[in-house]
């Protein structure tokens, strides 16, 4: 059986090299269908367009992406040709919530103001979305979520409400067509009923926003801040829109070393469902131990500080934020070479809820265990 992979998905050769003759590594971004040709399994993630173009006339009988979406997946055609498919929705949800936390780390030393005082919107409450919600609540945070699909958040109040909040955050599949379409969800139609003061955070589909009304809005709302993480134009995002986000990050908020090994973990359960194999290894048996396991804080400290050392231990978004200025000047072919080396040679971060916090007498409780973090008393 000969499986062909995206070579940026780890634990290929943990997961599939035994149950496989051939196991070829290709990038991503550059699949042809001559690659795939006599293949009887694809690996991909999102930068892969998986559709007729790829796949007519291959072997391939099992596409797995090891990722949350299936927006690159040409569902009808798969289905059409009897072609077997699975993502891993939820593997790196935990991951982009801490993006989003840093993120408002950040954004709140910008503007001189708690975060924790912030009004936040969100806007899609999936399996991202909805976790993102679930900690904000329990941290005390003035939160609402809107999200047709899901009752408790699909209300028309909600709708119109959230776009009104200080911190907008995007967590929605890309849709094109139907009341609820997500293809330019953000134009400058709706940028225009948005707070002056506002900042729009978009951690899910470049396409959710229309790059060029955006930067229109940035250049014209001086108050106005963006944080992006995905753009339309990748791996090619103007230096123009670059330069005009408070924070700009190369699509890594997913990124952590535990959501990508879920991720493949994920898929690897779901080919061995589909050829009846037996599940021989699981995640725990492959994943290492965090380079960074425990955070000590002294019993004076402030909770604020607390907050913010525990978020910023497991992820500083300024880190990514800095890489990716690197890029600015590039000619557009060293600028998409360059956007992806930055998420090829990422380095290995971990999720918070991997981190321990050592203190010596309990401080907060709730939102420590809001986070995810673990305690160790001294």
């Amino acid at each position: 059986m000969k499986i062909v992979a995206d070579e940026n998905i780890p634990l290929l050769d943990a997961f599939f090299g035994e149950m496989s003759t051939s196991l070829v590594r290709k990038p991503g971004r550059d699949l042809t269908a001559n690659d795939v040709r006599d293949a009887d399994i694809l690996l991909v993630r999102s930068i892969t367009k998986v559709n007729q173009a790829l796949l007519d006339g291959s072997a391939v009988k099992f596409v797995g992406t090891c990722t949350i979406g299936t927006d690159h997946l040409d569902l009808p055609y798969l289905e059409k040709s009897g072609i077997q498919y699975s993502n891993a929705p939820g593997c790196n949800a935990q991951a982009v919530v801490d993006y989003v936390l840093s993120a408002l780390v950040t954004l709140s030393e910008r503007w001189q103001q708690p975060w924790q005082s912030l009004s936040i919107g969100i806007v899609g409450a999936g399996n991202v979305g909805g976790r993102l919600y679930k900690v904000l609540k329990s941290l005390g945070v003035n939160v609402i979520a809107y999200d047709p699909d899901v009752d408790e958040f699909s209300s028309a109040l909600l709708a119109e409400k959230v776009w009104q909040q200080d911190v907008i955050s995007l967590h929605t599949p890309i849709t094109h067509d139907g009341p609820n379409k997500t293809h330019h969800l953000i134009d400058r139609n709706k940028l225009r009923i948005l707070k002056d003061r506002a900042c729009l955070i978009n951690s899910c589909r470049g396409t959710v926003i229309n790059n060029h009304d955006l930067l229109e809005h940035l250049n014209s709302q001086p108050k106005f801040e963006a944080i992006l993480d995905v753009y339309e134009e990748e791996p090619t995002p103007s230096d123009q829109l670059i330069k005009a986000c408070l924070l700009a990050t190369p699509h890594i908020a997913g990124y952590s070393l535990d959501g990508k090994y879920q991720g493949t973990a994920m898929i690897y359960e779901a080919l061995c469902d589909f050829l009846a194999l037996p599940k021989r290894l699981s995640l725990a048996q492959l994943i290492s131990e965090p380079a960074l396991k425990k955070i000590s804080i002294s019993q004076d400290a402030p909770s604020e500080f607390m907050l913010k050392a525990c978020i910023r231990s497991a992820y500083d978004i300024r880190d990514d934020h800095f890489r990716m200025q690197s890029l600015v000047g590039m000619t557009k072919e060293d600028k998409a070479k360059g956007f992806d080396q930055l998420r090829k040679n990422y380095p290995i971060r971990r999720d918070l809820t991997q981190l321990k916090l050592s203190m010596k007498r309990m401080i907060e409780p709730n939102w420590v265990e809001a986070l995810g973090v673990k305690i160790s008393k001294h």
